[in-house]
C-alpha cells in the first residue's frame, strides 16, 4: 500500500496536469485615443500599410452590461470565415478552481493594474454560440448567469497590424472601429521579469512621440461600454 502522501501528491499532480499552463508572460497593453490607426503610425514613424487581419468582432454582455465589469467577457469573432467564440474570466489568483475549465490563461496589464485571465474558444455551432465547456468556465466564475439575454454589440470592424516594433519589442495595434470612433490598443508581450521595464520604457516612448494615452487605461470592451453611456466608474473593477 502506498504511503498516504504519495497518493494525495499523485494526485494533486494529476489534477493540477487538468489545468492550462500560463507562460510566465505578460501582455502589457496600452489604450489609445488618437484619431486613428494613420494618426498613430505617423507620430510613431511607421509606415503605414494595410492592416495584417480583418475579423469582425462582437461583444456580449446584458443590456445594460453586468458581466463584463465583474471580469466576466463574451465575444465572437470571425476568423477565416469560421464564426469563434470566446468566453473570458478575470480571475483573482492563479490557483482559482475556475482554471479546470479554461484552454489558455495569461497576466495582463493596463496602466498601474496586473490581472490574470483565463479563455476559452471554440468555433460556433449553429445558433448555438457558446459550448458545453465555455458555458462552465463563466458558470464556475459567476453563477445564475441569463445565456438567453446576452445582447450583442456589433458587429464592428477590427484591424489589426502585426509584426510593429517599438523600443526593440514586437508590438501589435488593435483597432475596434465602432462608427467613427477608434478603441485602439498597443499590445506588447514579454516576460514577467522584464514588465516594469519594458512598460515604463514604451510608455515614455509613445508619450515622447505624441501618442495621446487615454487617461483611462482599461481593455476596449470596458472603453466601449463608458462610451455609450452603459456603465458609470461605479460599476468597474
Amino acid at each position: 500500500m502506498k504511503p498516504l502522501h504519495l497518493v494525495m501528491l499523485c494526485y494533486l499532480v494529476v489534477a493540477s496536469s487538468c489545468w492550462p499552463k500560463s507562460k510566465d508572460q505578460v501582455s502589457l497593453q496600452w489604450s489609445i485615443c488618437d484619431t486613428n490607426p494613420q494618426a498613430v503610425f505617423a507620430k510613431l514613424g511607421t509606415v503605414i500599410r494595410a492592416p495584417d487581419k480583418l475579423d469582425p468582432i462582437t461583444y456580449y454582455d446584458s443590456y445594460p452590461p453586468l458581466y463584463t465589469p465583474k471580469g466576466l467577457m463574451f465575444r465572437t469573432k470571425i476568423r477565416g470565415g469560421q464564426e469563434i467564440s470566446v468566453v473570458k474570466v478575470k480571475l483573482p489568483t492563479t490557483k482559482s478552481h475556475v482554471r479546470r475549465h479554461a484552454k489558455s490563461c495569461r497576466w495582463d496589464q493596463y496602466g498601474n493594474e496586473t490581472t490574470f485571465t483565463c479563455k476559452r474558444q471554440a468555433p460556433v455551432n449553429g445558433t448555438n454560440l457558446w459550448s458545453a465547456n465555455q458555458r462552465q468556465l463563466a458558470e464556475d466564475f459567476q453563477n445564475n448567469i441569463a445565456w438567453e439575454k446576452l445582447f450583442g454589440y456589433g458587429p464592428y470592424p477590427n484591424p489589426k497590424w502585426k509584426e510593429l516594433r517599438i523600443e526593440g519589442y514586437k508590438a501589435v495595434l488593435d483597432d475596434v472601429l465602432v462608427q467613427s470612433l477608434h478603441l485602439m490598443e498597443l499590445e506588447v508581450k514579454v516576460h514577467r521579469a522584464e514588465e516594469d521595464k519594458v512598460y515604463q520604457s514604451i510608455t515614455d516612448h509613445l508619450s515622447a512621440r505624441g501618442v495621446v494615452l487615454c487617461a483611462r487605461q482599461e481593455p476596449k470592451t470596458m472603453r466601449l461600454f463608458h462610451m455609450m453611456g452603459c456603465i458609470t466608474t461605479q460599476n468597474e473593477l
